[in-house]
């Protein structure tokens, strides 16, 4: 079976080969590190043999999105509006590795969210997908794996 018959399969209870495998980031950072001093070689190839899979999330997301900016910042954390509007704050010594803490979403009320839809959320598929947007979408309809679409926020 190949990834995208597995997946489904699994997903309509029917028999299938072996369990769906798959692993979303392969590590932290910081275990990436430990691990290369115990003698992982990044440059050999995939840390783990998993089933492929497609994620596509950034079509949802704020177009335009907004600027980056540093709203405050001290020697542990940096407060900072992200591309899609959310004030964070985040520590700096594990970046990747810590969940920021969300401070402020950009719609907290009626008002607000007929603004930002007005503003960010046109549905032209060109500026969200990039022109070749027709040949990704029939590309996908070819592909032997499962195609995730995520929301994500919004």
């Amino acid at each position: 079976m190949n990834s995208r018959e597995r997946f489904l399969a699994v997903m309509n209870y029917q028999p299938v080969d072996r369990c769906v495998y798959g692993v979303m980031t392969g590590g932290w950072p910081e275990t990436i590190e430990r691990w290369k001093k115990e003698g992982y070689d990044p440059e050999a190839g995939r840390l783990f043999d998993t089933d492929r899979w497609d994620w596509q999330g950034g079509w949802f997301m704020p177009n335009p999105p907004f600027a980056y900016e540093v709203v405050e910042e001290d020697e542990r954390t940096i407060t900072y509006i992200n591309h899609e509007g959310i004030l964070m704050r985040e520590r700096k010594d594990q970046k990747f590795s810590s969940m920021p803490q969300f401070v402020k979403f950009p719609v907290t009320n009626r008002e607000e969210f007929r603004s930002f839809y007005k503003e960010r959320m046109n549905p032209d598929l060109e500026n969200r997908m990039g022109s070749s947007w027709q040949e990704q979408l029939q590309a996908y309809r070819q592909r032997d794996f499962p195609l995730i679409v995520i929301a994500d926020r919004w």
